[in-house]
């Protein structure tokens, strides 16, 4: 009970925040706030792969971090990911740490592309027509699904989802998530009126899956570090544990909304 009063109080203030920053924000002021999420869930990614013994060089995937976001607004992602692989590689060209050069390398690629370019796209979704409604609707669905998860699991729970990699997890509080996204996803009809039911439908249950396949890849990453959280945010973990379920959902949504339904075009 202890731990379930954390989270809600932790829970409660940051929706507040995040339904301003969604709403109200200026431009930048909602991009400064994504580089900060970006930052620390990042920074606390780096610690997680580096508790194997690999030498990462953290201030330089943190900068590279930073700027892959500016990349993502002038569409050069691809020729920043580029460079930044590079880069990294150059800079294990010390004799000190040439060792690490192959497995620090692709761990540190891997981050900034898990991290601050998924997440960028949620500043990509908010740039569309009626987009804050868009960044609403996907940070909705997700946590929603999560809470539908975490509840369900708590009573209903019986059989493991994948216990090797996240042990709490059930098959029933899954069950449980996906129904929650999609009943809400159908809600969204109230403020997404031009999207059919039919899409709605479609969103809901595949940002369902992929929310969760997002939420085991992070539990993935902690499970190898040993370590239950990724940071030390009361009741809720780190931030990357509050992002992990978004990382991949925000592109996904954004892309479906592009190129399928064709908002902006």
């Amino acid at each position: 009970m202890r731990q379930l009063g954390k989270r809600l109080v932790s829970s409660a203030f940051l929706i507040s925040f995040t339904l301003a920053t969604i709403f109200y924000a200026p431009v930048w002021l909602f991009f400064c706030v994504m580089e900060l999420l970006i930052f620390l869930s990042l920074k606390e990614y780096l610690s997680l792969v580096s508790r194997g013994g690999v030498v990462i060089h953290r201030t330089l995937a943190l900068v590279l971090g930073l700027l892959l976001p500016l990349a993502v607004l002038y569409s050069c992602q691809f020729v920043m990911i580029a460079a930044a692989t590079g880069i990294i590689f150059v800079a294990y060209f010390n004799p000190k740490t040439t060792q690490h050069g192959l497995t620090g390398t692709a761990l540190t690629v891997l981050g900034l592309v898990y991290i601050p370019w998924f997440f960028s796209h949620t500043t990509m979704l908010r740039g569309l027509p009626d987009g804050s409604w868009w960044v609403f609707y996907v940070v909705l669905l997700v946590k929603a699904g999560d809470a539908g998860a975490y509840f369900s699991g708590k009573l209903l729970g019986k059989n493991k989802l994948i216990e090797h990699i996240s042990p709490n997890k059930s098959v029933e509080g899954a069950i449980g998530g996906f129904i929650t996204s999609v009943v809400l996803s159908v809600v969204a009809k109230s403020f997404l009126p031009n999207v059919s039911l039919l899409h709605l439908v479609i969103m809901g249950a595949s940002i369902a899956v992929i929310g969760q396949v997002s939420d085991l890849i992070e539990s993935m990453i902690k499970r190898n570090a040993g370590a239950k959280d990724s940071g030390e945010m009361p009741g809720l973990g780190g931030f990357l544990d509050v992002l992990d379920s978004l990382l991949l959902t925000v592109p996904f949504v954004y892309y479906y909304a592009v190129n399928i339904l064709h908002i902006g075009a």
